[in-house]
C-alpha cells in the first residue's frame, strides 16, 4: 500500500466520522470481597442488600463488587493470606492476625463484653481504632470496619450440664492461639480446623462438637448434627473488614470514601440483623430438636475462673494490654 494510498484512506474515514484511535472507556474496577459465612448470614445479607449497591452507585459504576461467601475462597487463614498477598482486594475475617500485632487479640479475651451494646459501643469506637492502629505497618492492610460474629456457645453431639463434661469431648476450635488455649483450659481435646470443614468432621465424628455463635450455628446447619447447646457465651467474636493496602492506594480519596463509608453503613446493617435475629435462631434450634442449657451461676464461675490465666499470658506479652481492657470494662 502506497503512502498516498494510506494518507487517502485515512482522510476519508475521518471524514466519514469513524474514529481511528478512539481512547477505551475506563474500565471499571473490580473489588472481590470474601468471608467464609453461608450466604444466609447477616454478613452476606448486608453485603448484597448494603455494600454493593452503595459502591457501585456512589461510584457511578467506576467500582464493581463482586462477593464471594461460604468460604468459596477458602477459610479464615487462607482469606486472609490473600489479602495480604494482593490475590484478594477485601476479606472479612477474625483475629487470625493477633499474633502479628499488638492488640486485637484482647477483643477475643474470654468473658470480656457483656452484652452486644458493650461490644458494639467499644469496637466501633476509639477503643476498637486503637487495637487495629498497627494494622497498615505490620500487615500492609488497611483496617475498613467491626463486623459481629456474636457471642460463642457450645453445640455438641452429647450434654454439657457441668464442668466436668467437658473432659474427654473433642471440640473444634479454631486455630487462633488464644482460642486454643480456652478451650483446653475447660478441659476439652481441642481441634483446630477451618471453619468449612466443620460439617464433615461433625458428620464423621471427628469431633464431638463445635464452639461458634447462634448465628453460625444456624446458617451453617450444625445443629443437625450437634442436639446439645451449651449457652457459654465464653468469647465474644468479631468480623475485621481489611484491605490489601497497594489496591487501596490504588483507589482515589473518592472512591476510598465511597468503600470505606459502605463498609460502615453494611457492618452497622450486619450488626442490627445478627441481634434482632438471635432470639428467632435460638427458637427455631429448639423446634428442631436442639435442648439449650444455660449455666447456673456455679456453673459459668468455674467457666470464668477456668480462663482466667488468659489475661495473665496477654499481660506478660503484651505491654499496654491491661490498661486497655481496664478501658473496655469501664465502658459498660
Amino acid at each position: 500500500m502506497t503512502t498516498a494510498f494510506r494518507t487517502l484512506t485515512a482522510s476519508f474515514l475521518t471524514a466519514a466520522g469513524i474514529a481511528l484511535a478512539a481512547p477505551a472507556a475506563t474500565a471499571a474496577t473490580t473489588i472481590k470481597i470474601a468471608n467464609f459465612f453461608p450466604d444466609a448470614h447477616p454478613v452476606n445479607v448486608a453485603l448484597r442488600e448494603v455494600f454493593k449497591p452503595a459502591v457501585e452507585e456512589q461510584s457511578k459504576g467506576e467500582l464493581r463488587v463482586r462477593i464471594y461467601a461460604n468460604g468459596a475462597l477458602g477459610g479464615d487463614e487462607r482469606l486472609y493470606n490473600s489479602v495480604r498477598g494482593g490475590t484478594l482486594e477485601i476479606a472479612i475475617i477474625g483475629t487470625i492476625m493477633e499474633k502479628e500485632v499488638d492488640y486485637v487479640g484482647i477483643a477475643q479475651q474470654p468473658f470480656l463484653f457483656t452484652n452486644y451494646d458493650h461490644a458494639r459501643n467499644v469496637l466501633r469506637g476509639p477503643i476498637g481504632d486503637s487495637l487495629v492502629a498497627d494494622f497498615k505497618d505490620k500487615l500492609g492492610l488497611e483496617f475498613l470496619g467491626w463486623g459481629v460474629q456474636g457471642f460463642r456457645v457450645i453445640a455438641s453431639s452429647k450434654p454439657i450440664k457441668q464442668f466436668s463434661d467437658f473432659q474427654g469431648l473433642r471440640l473444634r476450635f479454631p486455630g487462633i492461639e488464644n482460642m486454643v488455649a480456652i478451650g483446653q483450659a475447660l478441659g476439652a481435646n481441642v481441634t483446630p480446623l477451618p471453619i468449612n470443614e466443620v460439617f464433615g468432621a461433625l458428620e464423621q465424628r471427628v469431633v464431638d462438637g463445635v464452639e461458634n455463635p447462634y448465628p453460625n450455628l444456624y446458617t451453617a446447619k450444625w445443629y443437625e448434627l450437634t442436639k446439645y447447646v451449651l449457652e457459654s457465651n465464653h468469647v465474644f467474636s468479631p468480623n475485621l473488614y481489611v484491605a490489601n493496602e497497594r489496591f487501596w492506594n490504588k483507589l482515589s480519596a473518592e472512591q476510598q470514601a465511597v468503600v470505606r463509608n459502605a463498609v460502615q453503613a453494611s457492618t452497622a446493617r450486619e450488626w442490627e440483623l445478627l441481634i434482632s435475629e438471635e432470639a428467632g435462631v435460638k427458637e427455631t434450634l429448639q423446634k428442631e430438636g436442639v435442648e439449650i442449657t444455660v449455666p447456673s451461676e456455679e456453673f459459668r464461675g468455674q467457666l470464668q475462673q477456668a480462663v482466667q490465666d488468659s489475661y495473665a499470658k496477654l499481660y506478660a506479652r503484651t505491654p499496654g494490654a491491661e490498661a486497655i481492657v481496664k478501658q473496655i470494662r469501664e465502658a459498660k
